[in-house]
């Protein structure tokens, strides 16, 4: 089997990483070397036999089979460790995690939910430095200093597809600017066709994932330490930067750029909106690579990265997801083997890259043959710079609680017709009130 070549992603994750924040550099910590193998303190089975209680959330990509198989990797290896699966009634695993931690049932171990809020209260626990030694960047997204989840890989969120039959049907090309970006949107619509997708349903942060992309453009692009900014009153979403980011958005709403149905469709349902073939663009994560590897379709699908103003490339990323320790655990030690396990393990990452698009950020050769799409995207991310994304950044560069979910709704009240500057206003009002409320 063919191995990803450990030069272009380390240039990848490096890129990713020094482009997302402070916290999120290189020298941030000191990163152990590349032959490191996973934490010492998982390499021996404690006697007692105990259960573990470990949430996930399912997709159309990270199927109950690819939960199972991945769990029981770690738990042939340490059979006294016994894990009841708990899955998140939908991919909101934050809010399901919130409603576990409010019933005093927060489990043991999670997987990608941002530890700010949780870290915040005291309900996760913090690594000790002899869990981080399998991960490239063992601080990344560290909140007052101390790792709160495993940084086991990076994704792209968003990363704009397009139909490239559409494309020369239409006889457009990738867009380099912006005004570019306008002018192939009117022509695709005037060729009968939708430019691009946006969803909703049960599933709200998929009508902002476009808007997401604006703003790592516009707002982290000009200030990569925003959020900063913001939490000293420096800024607002009402005015500047990011009052701008959302009015381009909205532009393209007015112009009924996007699917109509849109606000019904959660996101498998998006999904197939896409694979019909009917809409050239498609604002989606780095997850969408392995779900276009295994549909059948009579058409091909290329990326860009969306175009500023002036040309800039930027690319909203993250740099984390992995497993995270209830700080009330009956069973610390093993809790935080069986996490460490989990993330470092490299096989299990293979099976992540294969079946959600990431790139990893392990200590560890992972062995993966990527697909040309998968490919296109790690040449495409040597020539960006990475920022932020908007609603999932974690340490100390994290949103406050609830403002993404606003984000969220006020987007689709945008859509439904709702004024901007009332909306913005809303937004700022809850940030106010919910710093007022952590002083």
């Amino acid at each position: 089997m063919k191995r990803i070549s450990a030069i272009l992603l380390s240039l990848v994750i490096a890129i990713t990483v020094a482009g997302c924040g402070s916290n999120n550099s290189p020298q941030a910590s000191s990163s152990p070397s590349a032959s490191a193998t996973p934490s010492q303190a998982a390499s021996e089975t404690p006697a007692e036999p105990v259960e573990l209680t470990f949430m996930v959330f399912e997709t159309p990509n990270l199927t109950a089979a690819f939960w199972d198989n991945a769990i029981k990797k770690v738990t042939d290896k340490h059979p006294n460790i016994k894990i009841k699966k708990i899955v998140s009634p939908d991919i909101d695993r934050v809010k399901y995690a919130k409603q576990l931690l409010a019933t005093g049932e927060l489990p043991d171990v999670m997987i990608a939910v941002n530890p700010a809020e949780f870290a915040s209260s005291g309900a996760m626990l913090p690594f000790e430095d002899e869990y981080l030694k399998a991960f490239k960047y063992p601080m990344a997204n560290a909140i007052d200093g101390k790792q709160y989840q495993l940084p086991w890989n990076t994704q792209t969120y968003p990363n704009m597809y397009y139909n490239k039959k559409i494309f020369a049907e239409v006889g457009v090309q990738p867009p380099t600017t912006w005004a570019e970006f306008l002018d192939i949107s009117d022509k695709i619509k005037k060729a009968g066709y939708t430019p691009f997708l946006l969803g909703g349903g049960k599933d709200p942060w998929a009508t902002t994932l476009l808007l997401v992309n604006i703003v790592g453009l516009d707002v982290y692009g000009k200030t990569p330490d925003w959020v900063s900014k913001r939490k000293k009153g420096e800024v607002k979403f009402a005015d500047g930067d990011f009052k701008g980011a959302v009015a381009k958005w909205k532009d393209l709403i007015d112009k009924k750029y996007y699917n109509e149905n849109g606000l019904s469709l959660n996101y498998g349902q998006l999904e197939e909106e896409w694979f019909k073939g009917q809409a050239a663009m498609y604002p989606m994560g780095s997850w969408y690579l392995s779900a276009d590897a295994a549909k059948q379709k009579d058409w091909e699908v290329g990326l860009f990265p969306l175009p500023s103003a002036e040309g800039d490339k930027f690319m909203p990323m993250f740099t984390g997801g992995g497993t995270s320790v209830s700080a009330k655990t009956k069973h610390p030690k093993e809790a935080q083997i069986f996490a460490t396990e989990f993330a470092s393990n490299p096989e299990i990452m293979a099976e992540f890259m294969k079946t959600d698009g990431s790139i990893p950020a392990l200590n560890v050769e992972v062995p993966f043959e990527g697909t040309p799409l998968f490919n296109d995207m790690l040449k495409m991310l040597g020539e960006v710079k990475g920022v932020n994304s908007f609603g999932v950044e974690a340490g100390d560069d994290a949103l406050l609680p609830g403002i993404k979910d606003a984000f969220d709704k006020m987007a689709q009240n945008l859509i439904l017709g709702a004024d901007l500057d009332a909306e913005l206003a809303k937004l700022d009002k809850l940030w106010d009130e919910t710093a007022a409320r952590q002083k």
